[in-house]
């Protein structure tokens, strides 16, 4: 596993695989499952359309019948590649890189109020319902304009990616998205009810702890989520991902310039351990994206996820790794409370933890790595490009054609740039 050690910099032109968590600050979340904070004046609370039904099966995928070609695949050559902050309001705005809200303590921690409020399941769908993968592309793009997008394999988030190491682990959670063939690239992209999907039931302080415990820097304020994109080789298989960052620690040593981090890249992540809800207090209308840039440029290793617990109930660490590995995230605050006191929590390195994960799961990975590759050759193999990959939590994972008019990843303009770039 490698972790890219991007110093942060300024940006000035204009076990088990996880299940998921349900927390957010000012409507953020801890990755996969995450939603999105819905307050004064957001959209109503949509009613879930009927399931549709499946198109024509073009493979099933017997996990135990996978052809496994490597014993222990790693992550390798991780690196950060853009970032983007969600901005409030009715217009989707997105600066780019952004940044994470930072770790601000409060000086006497007081006793807080449980979560009352509402929260989106995806806060991309939810802002941008069309092309929610569009503002990461964008970003890419705004940061990178000469990135070599036909190099990808998959481009995926923290949602799709999780849904099928939780297969490759035969974890028994049915999930359900859409794949879109771009050029040779295959996009995983989360397909909700609704775009603006509410997530039932959630209890607990993980809206009100990071509300009170992080914040959004001046050149951020207004912001509701913080998206990150890193890449990295998984076995030969080059994986653009997207997923949501609770928040980072600010460096105790003077800033570096965006340029200058890039050749932090691809440090391992034992040299590194020297080392997705939102607020739509204004329903969004689902305009044109409009790009900024402003922000700046955190290290990964400064950024983290964080998960609020009763004391009563201890957290299996278990839960978060597979997730933490995915997206190369080396620290975590497990925040543990009585009846909403939280007592001195802080941030830790778990980069050991990961690095035992994944090799007491190497097994798991092989599989999740067979997995991929599989879905690759299938749906590059064929002259159609959108489907949808689906599991009911047992038996094979089936990959159909999507019915009816086929829903695409990126708008024609974006499309056509793999065929520049081939």
């Amino acid at each position: 596993m490698s972790l890219q050690q991007n110093q942060r910099g300024r940006w000035n032109r204009g076990g088990r695989p996880w299940r998921g968590t349900g927390r957010a600050g000012r409507g953020r979340g801890t990755g996969l499952g995450r939603g999105h904070h819905e307050g004064n004046g957001a959209l109503p609370t949509p009613t879930a359309p009927p399931q549709q039904p499946l198109g024509l099966v073009v493979d099933t995928i017997d996990l135990h019948a996978l052809l496994v070609e490597l014993d222990e695949p790693e992550i390798q050559s991780q690196c950060y590649v853009a970032s983007y902050n969600w901005i409030n309001g009715r217009d989707p705005v997105i600066i780019v890189p952004g940044s994470p809200p930072a770790w601000t303590p409060l000086a006497e921690d007081k006793k807080l109020k449980p979560d009352s409020e509402d929260v989106y399941r995806d806060i991309n769908a939810a802002r941008y319902p069309k092309y929610p993968m569009e503002p990461a592309v964008r970003s890419v793009l705004a940061m990178s304009p000469d990135f070599e997008l036909a190099s990808l394999d998959i481009v995926g988030c923290g949602s799709t990616i999780g849904n099928l190491l939780t297969f490759a682990g035969s974890q028994p959670r049915a999930f359900r998205f859409d794949v879109n063939v771009v050029g040779g690239t295959v996009f995983l992209i989360r397909r909700g009810n609704s775009p603006t999907e509410i997530i039932d039931g959630l209890q607990g302080y993980g809206h009100t702890f990071p509300e009170n415990y992080t914040t959004w820097d001046a050149e951020v304020r207004n912001s509701c989520s913080h998206q990150r994109i890193i890449q990295y080789d998984f076995g030969g298989l080059q994986i653009l991902i997207r997923t949501e960052t609770d928040g980072y620690l600010k460096p105790a040593t003077p800033k570096m310039s965006s340029k200058a981090s890039d050749t932090e890249a691809n440090r391992s992540l034992e040299n590194a351990l020297d080392e997705i809800a939102v607020s739509t207090q204004s329903p969004p209308n689902h305009g044109k994206l409009e790009i900024k840039m402003g922000g700046e440029v955190v290290h990964q290793s400064s950024i983290f996820d964080i998960k609020t617990r009763a004391g009563y109930k201890p957290y299996n660490m278990e839960e978060i790794l597979p997730r933490l590995w995915t997206n190369q995230t080396s620290k975590f605050l497990l925040a543990y409370h009585e009846f909403g006191l939280f007592d001195k929590p802080g941030v830790t390195s778990v980069a050991e933890d990961i690095l035992k994960w994944q090799k007491a799961n190497s097994s798991l990975l092989a599989r999740f790595h067979a997995l991929l590759k599989r879905i690759v050759d299938v749906v590059t193999g064929t002259k159609h490009t959108e489907f949808e990959i689906s599991w009911d939590g047992q038996g094979p994972l089936c990959i159909t054609k999507q019915i009816g008019e086929g829903r695409t990843a990126l708008p024609s303009d974006l499309v056509n740039l793999w065929d520049i770039n081939e």
